[in-house]
């Protein structure tokens, strides 16, 4: 049977939604990245690494601002049982994303080029605005996309997925070819990070024009309150992970310059095409079941967390091996000779991210089970590690291959922990079942 064949076939239980979920998020994906990937060595060609390093540069402000809009309340939108309050989750998570963004507007107006003086990203000292624009768009692309993955609208997302990933790189190419560099790498970014919100506006304007009439201060208040624990550990916990997982390129530029930090951006990006991809994907899929499951059924939940492990596992193994062993010459041939170093980074950094790569739908289950406080311990704890790393760094005077290397190695740890707690945390709730409600 076809893939196409095996999509259109009405599924039969939640594992095979799940997967079959994933599956075309994972179709929807696949064309999106190949599209990425074809145009990777037309722009490497176009821009410097000087300019990926803005781009580096760039992209890491805009996530590190990101988990603050919407004080993370934007997670909790799937959960709901009841449209209606869902939909409340959502007007609170936009209404503070517009709060928070004048905020960051009038902050990057007064202090925006001091600060990117400090990370070495004078450039971008001109476009502060660029900046704001992107939080805008990428924070009300997160929190529409949560609208979309509690109604599992897989088809529509994976679409959009390839709309707006066709509209970024036309973006980089064309501006890049009118000398408009770094600026079409950053405009061009910023349409990416849009996530075809306009599209799943249309989409889903007459659900809410249903529920307009729903929202009310009394309900918007309730739930404020009853996801509390968003914004007192899981904001703090995705402020922490957006800073140690960005952390290494402002690093980078800062201590070894743009060109290197560009070396490393590339290498990131192109290591992070399966996460983004399977990884994402699947989180989405299993989130958006997990979430209609809840801790009902937690032995259900149990077995879908299996059988997402091996697939996964299965699928990143053999690429992980191939770039480990012949990352440098893969990316020289790719991207040209000047890229070589990106291609040593990525074969460093390979071990680390197939456990990235893998880990990537179990975090939800810290959402299932009301566990935001380690989700919180977590971060804490990979912040330390960065931060120490990046201590250590300046004393003993390393290289940026053993910076590199010495990061990856934290990473696998930090992973293999992970991975382990969840795995533990979530046989202890199968064998004992706690009966919940969701408003």
């Amino acid at each position: 049977m076809s893939l196409i064949a095996s999509l259109r076939r009405p599924a039969t239980s939640t594992s095979e939604r799940m997967f079959r979920g994933m599956m075309m998020l994972a179709f929807g994906g696949i064309l999106a990245r190949a599209i990425g990937v074809i145009t990777v060595p037309i722009l490497a060609r176009i821009y410097t690494p000087a300019d990926y390093g803005m781009l580096s540069v760039y992209t890491s402000i805009v996530q590190m601002i990101l988990p603050v809009l919407t004080l993370r309340y934007v997670v909790a939108i799937p959960l709901p049982r009841r449209d209606a309050m869902a939909f409340n989750v959502f007007v609170l998570s936009t209404l503070l994303m517009l709060g928070f963004s004048i905020v960051v507007g009038i902050g990057l107006a007064l202090f925006g080029p001091d600060l990117l003086r400090l990370a070495s990203a004078e450039k971008l000292a001109s476009w502060w605005w660029l900046i704001l624009v992107g939080v805008l768009t990428a924070g009300f692309a997160e929190i529409i996309g949560s609208w979309a993955t509690r109604h599992r609208e897989y088809k529509l997302m994976a679409r959009n997925s390839v709309t707006v990933t066709v509209l970024g790189e036309s973006i980089k190419i064309i501006f890049g070819l009118l000398g408009w560099r770094p600026f079409g790498l950053l405009v061009g970014q910023m349409a990416v990070q849009s996530g075809g919100a306009m599209s799943f506006t249309r989409h889903f304007w007459p659900q809410f024009k249903a529920n307009f009439r729903k929202v009310s201060r009394k309900r918007l208040a309730f739930v404020a309150r009853y996801y509390s624990s968003y914004p007192l550990f899981r904001l703090p916990s995705q402020f922490l992970l957006v800073y140690s997982m960005q952390a290494p390129l402002l690093f980078t530029a800062g201590l070894y310059g743009v060109d290197i930090s560009g070396q490393l951006g590339l290498a990131l990006m192109t290591l992070a095409l399966p996460i983004n991809l399977i990884g994402q994907a699947m989180g989405k899929a299993y989130y958006a079941e997990v979430a209609k499951i809840g801790r009902k059924n937690p032995a259900e939940i149990m077995r879908l967390t299996k059988h997402s492990q091996l697939r996964l596992l299965l699928g990143g193994l053999v690429p992980t091996l191939v770039l480990m062993f012949l990352g440098p010459q893969l990316f020289a041939f790719a991207f040209g000779e000047k890229w070589r170093v990106a291609g040593e980074f990525a074969a460093t950094l390979s071990s680390y991210t197939l456990l990235q790569f893998t880990s990537a739908p179990l975090i939800q289950l810290l959402n299932i089970f009301n566990r935001q406080s380690v989700f919180l311990i977590l971060n804490i704890i990979r912040t330390i590690a960065v931060s120490l790393l990046f201590h250590f760094c300046v004393s003993l005077k390393l290289t940026a291959p053993e910076y590199v290397f010495a990061y990856s190695m934290i990473m696998t740890v930090f992973y293999v922990g992970v991975t382990g707690y969840i795995f533990w945390l979530t046989i202890n709730a199968s064998r004992t079942p706690v009966a919940t409600r969701s408003p």
